[in-house]
C-alpha cells in the first residue's frame, strides 16, 4: 500500500481546491440524502481512476447522471449488507417489550431476561459491524470493477477480494480511522474547526478512493471499460 501517495495525491491536482469545495458543499447538505449518492459515485470514479493507473486520479465533478446512478447502486448494496445489523438491533429492543406490559416480580424477571438477551444481541451486532467494515471496501471495489449492482451480491467474489487483500484492507481502514479521529479533534474548535472538519470529510473520501483503488489493482486490475456521455459545452 502506497499510503503516502493516497494522502498527498489530492494536492498535486491543479484544481484540488475547487473539487474539494464542491465535495464539501455536498457533504454540507448530505442531510437531504441525495447528495450522498453523488459523493459515493465520485468515490467510485476515484477507485476506477486509480485502478486504471491514471497519473491524476482525482476526477472532475461532471457526469452527474453516472455519479448519481453509481452512488445510488452502491448505497443500496451497503444497505442490503447492513440489514442483519438493523434487524438485530430491532430484535434487541423488542426483548424489553414484555417487561413494559407486565407488573411486579414478573416485570422484574422479564426485564432481567431482556437485559441478558439485549447484551447477546448487541454482541452479535458488534460482530456484524466488524465483518461489514472489513468487507465494505471489497463491495466498493467489486462494483467499481463490474459497474453492476448485482455484482455486489456475488458473495464469493466479494469475500474473495476481502480475504485475499485482508492486510491491505486493514491498513486502509486504520488510515481512514486515523484521519477521522484527527478531524474529530479539529472539529471541536468552534467555527474554523467546523470548516476544516467539513472540508476534511470529503478529503477522507478522496483518500479512501485511492486506497481502495490500490487494492482493486491487486484484486484484478482495471475495471471494465465504461463509456460516459460527453459533457455539454
Amino acid at each position: 500500500m502506497d499510503i503516502n501517495t493516497a494522502i498527498t495525491y489530492v494536492f498535486k491536482d491543479e484544481r484540488w481546491i475547487v473539487k474539494t469545495l464542491i465535495g464539501a458543499g455536498l457533504l454540507l447538505i448530505s442531510f437531504l440524502i441525495i447528495p450522498i449518492f453523488f459523493v459515493n459515485g465520485y468515490l467510485l470514479l476515484i477507485v476506477r481512476n486509480v485502478m486504471d493507473g491514471l497519473e491524476e486520479p482525482l476526477p472532475e465533478w461532471d457526469n452527474w447522471g453516472d455519479m448519481f446512478k453509481d452512488g445510488l447502486n452502491l448505497t443500496i448494496a451497503e444497505l442490503v449488507y447492513t440489514l442483519p445489523i438493523w434487524l438485530l438491533m430491532c430484535c434487541a429492543s423488542a426483548f424489553f417489550l414484555p417487561a413494559a406490559f407486565s407488573e411486579g416480580d414478573v416485570a422484574g424477571m422479564l426485564a432481567a431476561m431482556g437485559g441478558v438477551s439485549f447484551m447477546i444481541m448487541m454482541c452479535l451486532v458488534l460482530l456484524f459491524v466488524i465483518v461489514y467494515t472489513i468487507i465494505s471496501p471489497a463491495i466498493t471495489i467489486q462494483y467499481a470493477r463490474e459497474d453492476n449492482l448485482s455484482a455486489c451480491f456475488q458473495f464469493s467474489e466479494v469475500i474473495g477480494i476481502a480475504r485475499d487483500n485482508i492486510g491491505d484492507i486493514l491498513i486502509a481502514l486504520l488510515v481512514i480511522l486515523g484521519l477521522g479521529l484527527v478531524l474529530g479533534l479539529i472539529g471541536i474548535i468552534p467555527f474554523i474547526g467546523w470548516i476544516i472538519s467539513l472540508a476534511g470529510g470529503i478529503y477522507v473520501t478522496f483518500v479512501s478512493g485511492h486506497l481502495f483503488g490500490q487494492i482493486g489493482q491487486k484484486a484484478g486490475g482495471a475495471p471494465k471499460e465504461k463509456v460516459f456521455d460527453e459533457p455539454a459545452v
